[in-house]
């Protein structure tokens, strides 16, 4: 049975693979190799023009990269902060409404989010006529709705939850207030469970597509991630080594925090 496991586990990972290999290998190919017929895996040569027009020709591509950083890195600083926050105050604070809001996260987590993608839109129209505050259209439409994500707060949550008690009350003896607690107490045990969800908000929000074409109509406005498509129809010659570049920030966080990854979601999951 292990073995039939085992073989199952190595065919789907080929299966998830192919595409990335499939892209990797095709940047190194050249302009005429990319325009012949059939599906082709190895360059008869390895040849790094790809990557040289790209950088060359296509400063393009950099601005749209720098866009997708800003927009993911204000989204984790942001899902981080609010997250703890919240989290701290759902798993050791005792409050009048705390498990409606936490039934209210986890019926919002269900949601697929494209049903949220409406209303999300409709209440940035208002806040748009009402405040003269201009979110459709910009970064910011990317932002707010990734900030205030429910996910990471369940997630910070259920770690948070089984902390041993005797640790905060010993604090409380001590005479540290919950912003002491939460800094110097709860933050350096929640080590796991940030670089898990430092992972999966990366990934989800660097890879964002649906969101950006509902609600950006500017071209230039747009992630890298939408801007790869009009790469694809654009400049085919050097699609793929766009697309490789594209990919490698996701993989370095992922090695770097894979330890953590899977460490905080057998425990957030165990709770």
């Amino acid at each position: 049975m292990k073995k039939v496991l085992w073989i199952g586990v190595v065919l789907l990972s080929v299966v998830y693979a192919l595409p990335i290999f499939y892209t990797i290998l095709n940047s190194f190919m050249t302009p005429a190799e990319l325009a012949a017929d059939g599906l082709h895996w190895i360059p008869q040569e390895f040849n790094l023009q790809q990557y040289y027009t790209l950088i060359t020709d296509k400063a393009a591509y950099f601005r749209y990269f720098l866009s997708s950083v800003k927009i993911t890195a204000t989204i984790l600083v942001g899902q981080i902060v609010l997250g703890i926050c919240a989290a701290y105050a759902l798993a050791k604070l005792r409050f009048p409404g705390s498990d409606f809001v936490l039934i209210l996260y986890i019926l919002i987590i269900l949601l697929p989010y494209q049903v949220t993608l409406v209303p999300n839109y409709l209440v940035f129209e208002a806040f748009e006529r009402t405040l003269n505050l201009t979110i459709l259209d910009t970064h910011l439409a990317l932002i707010l709705p990734g900030v205030f994500s429910t996910f990471g707060i369940f997630l910070l949550r259920q770690f948070m939850r089984d902390l041993p008690k005797e640790i905060i009350e010993a604090a409380k003896i001590d005479g540290a207030g919950h912003l002491r607690i939460l800094t110097k107490v709860v933050l350096p045990l929640l080590k796991p469970a940030i670089f898990a969800l430092v992972i999966l908000t990366f990934i989800d929000n660097w890879n964002i597509v649906d969101q950006a074409l509902v609600f950006i109509d500017t071209p230039e406005n747009q992630p890298l991630s939408v801007f790869l498509r009009m790469i694809y129809e654009g400049d085919f010659d050097v699609f793929y080594a766009a697309a490789t570049l594209f990919i490698i920030p996701a993989v370095i966080i992922f090695i770097k925090g894979e330890k953590y990854l899977s460490e905080g979601l057998v425990i957030g999951g165990s709770k």
